[in-house]
Formats: structure tokens, sequence, C-alpha cells
């Protein structure tokens, strides 16, 4: 064989390699299909991944990763998986022109964000309402976020971020100084996730800068339901919970897809359950979404969740 022909020989042979660890990476094999990542609250609650399926009536024919917030949008962008679950608010879905799959048949409840505060604490100092309810309507899922994306991609730091927020919307003043005593102290909490210690900063903040209020921090506790019992046991006095969340994870109710009627659910029932408070929301609906990258899912032909559910089942079925 000439050497002209080993080097054509070689070339097709990398060109070939090339093809299929590009198709195995950005389109998934075959017989892999679509590679999901999920994490661990979305692979487990009844609004996550099994509820999702069967509301749909599709599964995944590899078990989905179990793969923690922050690395899974990365993972996305990069072609490592191809399918995530992600919150409407994060900022690296248009970072990363990442596409949000339709929820067509509406199996995802609203998640409008808002304050959860034990009425005790209510009873006790409350100024709270007032002080709390001056985000409401506020935080729209654009400026939701651009906030998160702040922390997420740029690297700063909540406190920071609430701060400016709030000198920017008139709620604080530039140079507040903290009361030489104080009346009581309130804690504040947070799940473990980036958008939740923004919002906590963003409470935390306003307390402490409307009021002679002591604010102590106990942000990024855990789940949702580390949150929740830390709050019922009264090991914490408040911290943002979501409405959707409220209704199917914590009071095991079925799916409502109307957002007033959702918060009127939760509020009533958290009130003669639990003594809890919900004030008015912050605006901002962090819906779960399944998102995928925006050239896949269009090569694909994928705009929908139902799109999915039939490509998925098209791709068992070969």
């Amino acid at each position: 064989m000439s050497i002209k022909s080993r080097l054509f020989t070689i070339v097709s042979v990398i060109f070939i390699i090339g093809v299929i660890l590009f198709t195995t990476r950005h389109l998934g094999t075959p017989t892999q299909g679509l590679r999901p990542a999920f994490n661990a609250e979305f692979l487990t609650r009844p609004d996550g991944y099994q509820g999702l399926c069967e509301h749909y009536g599709f599964t995944f024919p590899i078990q989905p990763k179990q793969m923690a917030d922050g690395l899974m949008y990365k993972a996305l962008a990069d072609g490592a998986v191809d399918v995530i679950d992600a919150f409407s608010t994060d900022g690296r879905i248009p970072a990363y022109n990442l596409f949000v799959l339709e929820d067509d048949k509406e199996f995802f409840p609203p998640y409008y964000g808002a304050p959860l505060v034990r009425q005790e604490t209510l009873k006790k100092f409350p100024e709270l309402k007032d002080i709390l309810n001056q985000l409401a309507g506020r935080l729209s899922n654009k400026t939701m976020q651009k906030l998160n994306f702040e922390v997420d991609e740029h690297g700063r730091i909540a406190y920071d971020v609430a701060h400016e927020f709030l000198l920017s919307q008139g709620l604080i003043q530039g140079d507040f100084k903290p009361p030489d005593d104080f009346m009581g102290e309130v804690t504040i909490g947070s799940k473990e996730f980036t958008e939740q210690e923004i919002i906590g900063e963003l409470m935390a903040i306003l307390i402490e800068t409307s009021s002679n209020i002591k604010v102590i921090r106990k942000l990024n506790l855990g789940s949702t339901m580390i949150a929740f019992n830390a709050l019922k046991a009264g090991d914490i006095d408040l911290y943002a919970e979501y409405t959707g969340t409220g209704l199917v994870t914590i009071l095991k109710r079925d799916v409502i897809s109307n957002p007033d009627e959702t918060y009127k659910i939760v509020k009533e029932e958290f009130s003669k359950r639990y003594n809890l408070m919900w004030l008015k929301p912050f605006g901002f609906n962090n819906t779960y979404t399944l998102t995928m990258r925006k050239e896949h899912a269009k090569k694909l032909g994928i705009e929908t969740i139902s799109d999915l559910a039939a490509y998925v089942g098209r791709k068992r079925r070969k």
C-alpha cells in the first residue's frame, strides 16, 4: 500500500471516529437515545420525574443520572447530557442558549415564591408582615433570572446582589446603620440553592433596615423538608417557599394549574394545620421545566414535553 493510500485510510478512520464521538456526545447513540440528568428532589418528588412520566405516558429507556443543579446546566450545554430538569428563573437558561420545553399538558403546578412565616413570630413582630409584603410583585421571572445569574455565573455574593436590588427599588437607603439595641430577633432560613439564598438575603436586609429586629441567618439548610421541618419546630421563623411545592410535596395534594387557587389552598391549609402564614408572593413563578440544548431540540423537532414523549417512544420501538 502506497504512502498516499495509507494516509487516506488513516484520515478516513479518524473522520469516522470523530463522527461517532460527535454523535454519541450530542445526539446519543441509537440504543441509548436521549441522556437525561435530574437533581435528587426531582427524581423523588410527586411533581417530579415519576409523576411527569405518568402524566405524559413515557419513561426514558435509561435511568436518569442524578446530578447537582449547578452541574446539570454546564453538562447540558457541553453535550454531556441531553435533557435536564431546570428552574424557569435560572439565568443559565438564556446564558447557555438552552430551550425550555412547553409543558403542553400542564403537569407542573405554579411555583410562586412567597414568605412563609410562623404565626407566633407575626404575633410577636406584627410589623414583619408589612415589611416583607414590600417585596410583593417586585420579582418577575426575568428579574429573578438576572439575580441568579449574577451569583451563579459572575460569582458574586448573594448579599451584595440582594442589597443592590433593594437599593435599585428604593426599598432601602445606602447609609443604613444598625440600631444600638434590638427589640428581639428572628431567624431566616433557606433551602440549599442560589435563588433561596438570594431571597433569604432580600428578606433579611429588608427587615434589618426597616426595624430594630435582629436577623439571624440560617441559609442553605438543605432540601424542602429540612427547611419546612425547621420552620415547624421553631428553629427558624421564616423562609421562602413555593406554592406548588407547598401543595404537592408538603400537603400531598394533586396538581392544580390555577395559581390563584393553589395559593388559596396552601394559605388556608398551612394556617390550619401548621400555624404558618403565607404572605404575598414575590411575583415570579419558578416552575420546573424540562430543558434541552436549543439546536438539539430543533434538530429533533422537539418543542413540547409531548414531542419529547413521542420521540422517546419511537426510539424505544426501534
